[in-house]
């Protein structure tokens, strides 16, 4: 199984911070935030990591390079003259996606958390269209937008994400943190050649065909780092985790 790390965003919520370096670039307790990320998925057993970029992407590629000091081997894909998107990141890499099996895990370059990805791996069942990494966090009621039937503690199915295709009966309400594990097939409903967005033109559509997208609860932390105050609370956090702050 391969892995991906969407790492081409804008990070305009962070600028000035972000004007002159790559958001994935930005560290937490010292380490940049993508450079967690394809070290997470080593630990998990992937070892072939394709990286998306665009802002400033050269600068991700320079610092991380061919991966080999991470134990891993990395592949670049660069957008433009626009971004892509979460749906065009993944299209415009298919064919690297596509060589590493029925699935691949999904990693997001700009949040940070200390969640065990062995177990998403694990958990993932082959006829299902993804399994989403899923996390509440009661400080962030506005991102729990990815409504959820649970089969037993920490695992089940997706009902619906932000209120669609129906309103189905649900047991609560997760917030989705950009990890999963995705069926290759799922690219096949991704327009080429164009922006697109993985949930609207690919997770709903599905979901609205009964495709199912299952879930895992693993208990860690998760912070989006898209705000300076995210940033701080996820550093606070891993300093203290690591015993550095008291």
């Amino acid at each position: 199984m391969r892995g991906f790390i969407l790492a081409a965003g804008l990070g305009t919520r962070l600028r000035p911070l972000t004007d002159h370096t790559p958001k994935p670039l930005v560290p937490v307790a010292g380490v940049p935030l993508v450079e967690r990320a394809v070290l997470q998925l080593r630990d998990a057993g992937v070892r072939e990591i394709g990286v998306n970029l665009f802002h400033l992407g050269q600068q991700i590629a320079d610092y991380l390079g061919d991966g080999s000091r991470y134990g891993v081997k990395l592949q670049y894909f660069f957008e433009g003259p626009e971004i892509l998107g979460t749906g065009g990141g993944l299209k415009n890499a298919e064919g690297f996606l596509r060589g590493g099996g029925d699935s691949f895990v999904l990693a997001n370059g700009d949040v940070w958390h200390d969640f065990d990805l062995n177990a998403l791996v694990q958990a993932h069942q082959p006829r299902a269209l993804a399994t989403l990494l899923v996390h509440r966090a009661a400080h962030r009621p506005e991102l729990h937008s990815v409504f959820v039937k649970q089969e037993r503690v920490g695992q089940g199915t997706v009902v619906h994400i932000r209120g669609k295709p129906v309103q189905a009966p649900s047991d609560f309400a997760v917030i989705y943190t950009g990890i999963g594990v995705y069926a290759t097939r799922l690219l096949d409903r991704l327009p080429g050649g164009r922006a697109a967005c993985l949930v609207q033109d690919g997770m709903l559509p599905a979901l609205a065909e009964g495709d199912a997208v299952r879930w895992i609860e693993p208990a860690g932390a998760w912070f989006d780092c898209g705000t300076r105050a995210e940033l701080l609370r996820a550093s606070l956090y891993a300093l203290r985790r690591r015993g550095a702050l008291k």
